[in-house]
């Protein structure tokens, strides 16, 4: 059997985090609105797994952890843990599943694009031309439903707050010194306990263990170990085999791939201007992806643990 070319795999790998990554949106909408599951339940399922996956790794980092580098590691939790998880959770509990991915993943390169701005960091014109692009598309969407009554707006806010959240991560991770693996680590044990300190406050224990044992062994599987930890390491290596601006491109399809993924699976079709929005920001993000979108420093990966 002949051996798949390096561009081969690394497409491969791409594919798979585009796969897991598109169905995040749908799944998670599935357990609130569906299942019943609250924000926070489920955003403490996703990083009480993954902890438990990356453990030894962040035993092996925390030894060599300081005074300094436990205050970052509280700050990375903070911005792409249980907070990020249950904020995306709430808003899409409020907001379609394609509104969610378009708007978290999609609105951080424009994000980062003023944080970098805010640094002293001067964009270059492709960079600020996918920024303007990307937000002429969001705001598309959210016109979108104001004409439909306002309803997901709350949700709207939400992501949007999700993705500065996400960007502060990923400029702050960077800045840290630490590897993806450790990010992750860091980010999963550290989450993994505050959400089941905060749960056991609020009772919300319980209402976990009460659970249908499919629905929390799905939702175990794939937000802890697809999404916590398949994802970032199908991400790394794609970014190895392809090279950071290829990598990120693929990454770039992931909104158009959300809203596919919700038709069967939540029976939410976008109307023709919301895809045309969603289409917009996707446009925009595969601009920004370039080698010159790249140099700005906005992130290689989606704000969902798959850290790069």
């Amino acid at each position: 059997m002949t051996a798949l070319s390096p561009r081969a795999q690394g497409l491969a790998w791409a594919a798979l985090t585009v796969a897991i990554t598109a169905a995040y949106p749908s799944i998670t909408r599935l357990g609130v609105t569906r299942q019943a599951i609250e924000p926070l339940g489920l955003a403490t399922i996703r990083y009480a797994v993954a902890g438990l996956v990356l453990l030894p790794c962040f035993l092996l980092h925390a030894r060599h952890l300081d005074r300094r580098g436990w205050a970052e590691a509280l700050i990375l939790a903070a911005c792409q843990g249980i907070p990020l998880a249950a904020l995306i959770a709430g808003g899409l509990a409020l907001a379609p599943a394609a509104h969610g991915s378009a708007l978290t993943l999609g609105l951080m390169p424009a994000i980062t694009l003023l944080i970098g701005l805010a640094g002293g960091r001067e964009p270059s014109r492709q960079a600020a031309a996918g920024a303007a692009v990307i937000a002429a598309g969001a705001a598309w969407l959210a016109l979108q439903d104001v004409g439909a009554g306002g309803g997901a707006l709350l949700g709207h806010a939400m992501f949007a707050l999700a993705a500065v959240m996400g960007a502060i991560y990923f400029h702050r991770l960077r800045a840290s010194g630490l590897t993806a693996l450790q990010g992750a680590a860091v980010v999963a044990v550290l989450s993994g306990v505050a959400g089941v300190a905060a749960l056991a406050l609020t009772g919300g224990l319980g209402r976990i263990a009460a659970l249908p044992a499919g629905t929390l062994a799905v939702q175990a599987v794939f937000q802890g170990v697809l999404v916590g930890v398949v994802a970032m390491a199908a991400t790394n290596r794609a970014i190895a085999l392809l090279g950071p601006a290829p990598a990120t491109t693929c990454l770039s399809l992931v909104p158009a791939a959300a809203m596919l993924v919700a038709v069967p699976l939540l029976g939410e079709t976008p109307s023709v201007p919301e895809a045309l929005a969603i289409g917009l920001m996707v446009a925009g993000a595969v601009l920004s992806a370039a080698p010159s979108g790249l140099a700005v420093g906005w992130p290689t990966a989606p704000p969902i643990g798959t850290e790069r």
